[in-house]
């Protein structure tokens, strides 16, 4: 995926670029910076901060969640991995919408995130009421791209439980020299701030804007998020 991104910059003569990720898109993001960090004049991090190269273990990861926030907050890892996953989720569209993009965050903390609790809200077809950023092109046009079909979405999770990136990683140096801007939303009850607080020893230059929002920062505070990217690029170029 880097080596599809720096095509293109080569294609449009593009030298250096800030680099922007949300979620999943974080670790393309980052990765970009470490294979090529003379292409990159910043960072930012929405809702996913950076993670160093290094092995990945779901069972272990899940354990020092649980003694930690008191759930495990990547236990839909569990459901998502599953054979029948896929199948579940296209059959359940609509009440898988509601839960991704609920308006209520602690339905995440209670009913997304524990291992069992996705799938059993999906099996039952339990709704909720959705975020109002959520508009009702946004909506067709989300179900219509679930129902292309599931699994090559779900294939992200099987590729970082099985760790595919770690033999082309393994020798890659951890730092990150280009400032970085990095987005937490504090009702985020996956990708919570704290989770991230040792990133810090892998970035020399960090700024970390917390947000009274869930984990949809950048359509829940579109404002805030645009107002704080800007000054932020105004300060490090």
């Amino acid at each position: 995926m880097v080596d599809h991104f720096i095509a293109l910059l080569d294609h449009l003569h593009l030298d250096k670029v800030i680099v922007v990720g949300h979620d999943w898109g974080t670790a393309p993001a980052n990765r970009f910076v470490l294979y090529h960090p003379e292409r990159t004049l910043g960072l930012v991090l929405i809702s996913g901060g950076y993670r160093p190269p290094a092995e990945f273990n779901l069972d272990q990861a899940l354990e020092v969640a649980k003694k930690v926030l008191g759930y495990e907050n990547i236990g839909y890892f569990k459901f998502f991995e599953s054979d029948d996953a896929a199948t579940i989720i296209e059959n359940n569209a609509d009440s898988f919408i509601d839960l991704v993009y609920a308006s209520d965050p602690t339905l995440w903390k209670t009913d997304f995130a524990p291992v069992g609790k996705f799938r059993e809200w999906l099996t039952k077809g339990r709704k909720t009421t959705r975020a109002s950023f959520m508009t009702e092109d946004d909506y067709k046009n989300l179900r219509q791209h679930l129902l292309e079909g599931m699994q090559p979405k779900l294939n992200w999770y099987k590729a970082a439980i099985e760790n595919i990136n770690r033999k082309d990683e393994k020798n890659l140096d951890s730092t990150i020299k280009c400032p970085v801007l990095f987005f937490g939303g504090m009702k985020d009850a996956i990708c919570l701030p704290m989770l991230y607080a040792n990133q810090k020893q892998y970035i020399a230059n960090l700024e970390t804007v917390e947000i009274d929002a869930g984990h949809w920062i950048m359509e829940e505070k579109p404002d805030e998020i645009n107002r704080s990217i800007e000054q932020w690029i105004k300060r490090i170029v």
